[in-house]
């Protein structure tokens, strides 16, 4: 599948549905603990898009595919 960005409010859906929690903000970071993950999932709340390269490092760290997202967004 390709990686391709995803808009700002479904990722913030998605790491909701996920049990993450927000923490803080930071500048303009936007920074969520999610379960299990030994540091932050960051994003900048104010972009319309969260960009794939970013999308890549938070779902490692969170211990993702890019294939279980993009099914996930599909299918919810």
């Amino acid at each position: 599948m390709a990686r391709r960005p995803i808009k700002t409010k479904d990722w913030v859906r998605f790491l909701v549905a996920h049990n993450c929690k927000y923490k803080r903000t930071k500048a303009s970071h936007v920074h969520y603990q999610c379960p299990g993950c030994f540091r932050p999932v960051t994003h900048r709340d104010k972009d319309k898009d969260v960009p794939a390269m970013h999308l890549q490092t938070n779902l490692r760290t969170m211990g993702l595919t890019f294939d279980y997202l993009y099914n996930w967004l599909e299918n919810n």
